[in-house]
């Protein structure tokens, strides 16, 4: 943890390449062997003190927070491999989902490339260092089950939110992931990732994409962040929306119509109306 090169290499990534189709192209290897990720997820293992410390404490507060932290109910790890994930690659039910559902929009976003290898990035439970203490050991297991959920929930929030899977709403998800889930080091993923789409298509859109996000999601009900993935799948989205005070990204709007080069839009059902957005995007 706070390794200053990883550090810096990540950041590099960020301002440079990420989102541009090798994040899950992971090259190098953890302490165990295992090919990762290595720049978004490396930095959050790298900045896991003080701020994997600070998310606990604060996502702990709620009932929801607390299954999520000590891996239970939904977020237990059994359930979720045995029923969660099951269902999140089920495609044949999925792609039956009336297009107004979360699950509809879900499986257009997923259904190309599946989950996997996005979940075999996360912190698992081998990965806790023997002979360490209970203290580390107990720490370990909190980074497994949180490290769980976030990756399984990741693209749910995709959809809810409208930001595609092009580098500025990767990065967009990441400043969403960092104001619900506490998680602060994830405001670096998305600074940088809007610094870099600023550089790179000469405008200050992404900025501005950036800056209100960040309004949004001052506004949210951050509860949403704690539900286990399956929870709104079979929900009108429009709904789940409003429940949680899911404003439309407007600003984003006019970015992906003036700069269609940097997006594809993903996250909307083509079956759906999303009357909402068109008009953002007038």
């Amino acid at each position: 943890m706070l390794n200053p090169i990883k550090i810096a290499k990540s950041i590099n990534h960020l301002m440079t390449n990420y989102g541009e189709g090798i994040d899950l192209q992971p090259k190098e290897k953890d302490e165990k062997g295992n090919l990762r990720i290595d720049y978004v997820v490396s930095l959050y293992r790298e900045l896991a003190f003080p701020f994997g410390f600070i998310m606990t404490l604060k996502n702990r507060k709620t009932k929801l927070g607390r299954d999520v932290v000590w891996g239970r109910k939904h977020n237990d790890k059994d359930y979720v491999e045995n029923v969660v994930i099951p269902k999140l690659m089920d495609f044949n039910y999925l792609k039956k989902l009336k297009p107004n559902t979360v699950g509809a929009h879900y499986y257009n976003l997923i259904k190309n490339f599946g989950i996997e290898d996005l979940y075999n990035q996360r912190f698992t439970e081998e990965e806790a260092k023997l002979g360490q203490g209970t203290i580390n050991s107990f720490g370990h297991d909190i980074r497994s089950n949180i490290s769980r959920h976030l990756l399984l929930s990741h693209d749910i929030w995709h959809v809810l939110f409208r930001y595609d899977t092009k580098p500025l709403g990767e990065a967009m998800i990441q400043t969403v992931t960092a104001r619900a889930f506490n998680l602060l080091p994830a405001h670096l993923v998305g600074f940088f990732g809007a610094w870099k789409m600023a550089r790179k298509t000469k405008s200050n859109l992404p900025w501005k994409v950036w800056k209100e996000c960040l309004q949004i999601t001052k506004n949210i009900d951050p509860s949403f962040a704690l539900y286990s993935p399956l929870e709104f799948l079979e929900e009108d989205i429009q709904k789940i929306r409003n429940r949680f005070n899911i404003k439309t990204a407007k600003v984003y709007a006019k970015y992906v119509k003036n700069l269609p080069e940097f997006s594809r839009m993903d996250t909307i059902h083509p079956n759906y109306v999303d009357e909402e957005w068109e008009i953002s995007s007038v």
